[in-house]
């Protein structure tokens, strides 16, 4: 055979063939499934946070109100301790 001849078999792309086997599979199934609980893992995390400062916002609001209460009441006994 010639040079020339020999050039026509010559592969110039490459291409990837990922063989589906069921060793395949499996493998990639479990790192799907691995991703899919870390994700619902940061998922349960983040809303717990979100939650949990929900939580605490109400109970400075309650506080506050509170509070506000407390000092309308101050300003009314103040207000009645005077006028008397």
């Amino acid at each position: 055979m010639t040079p020339e001849e020999l050039n026509k078999f010559i592969v110039e792309d490459s291409i990837t063939v990922e063989g589906i086997t069921d060793e395949y599979v499996w493998y990639h199934a479990k790192l799907l499934s691995a991703k899919m609980s870390q994700w619902n893992t940061d998922f349960e995390k983040l809303v717990g946070v979100m939650e949990s400062r929900h939580k605490e916002h109400l109970r400075m609001l309650d506080t506050a109100m509170h509070e506000n209460r407390i000092l309308k009441l101050r300003m009314k006994e103040k207000e009645n301790g005077k006028t008397e």
